[in-house]
């Protein structure tokens, strides 16, 4: 199972293979545009346990799913407003 870890301070990928203590988990690769680190672990393994895995980094938070980041200034916060205004002539 893959997870995606974001860590509290900024970390490079050598420094943190260097630094599990459980050689289950297999660190792949780091994501420039949400500066996650994807992490390969075993079905069985908590969001808790793997926060414990990485010695002296701490992690900010696991997520199961790649994080997609959506700026506030995108067309994100605009797309309610056209199923708003679809929705309000049928009710």
């Amino acid at each position: 199972m893959e997870k995606f870890l974001k860590f509290k301070q900024d970390i490079s990928l050598e420094q943190l293979q260097q630094s599990i203590t459980d050689p289950r988990i297999i660190v792949l690769r780091k994501s420039q545009t949400t500066d996650t680190i994807q992490v390969h672990v075993p079905e069985g393994i908590t969001d808790k346990e793997i926060k414990k895995v990485f010695g002296p980094f701490e992690v900010k938070r696991v997520f199961n799913e790649f994080p997609y980041p959506i700026n506030s200034d995108s067309l994100s916060r605009y797309l309610l407003w056209p199923i708003n205004k679809i929705i309000q002539p049928i009710l």
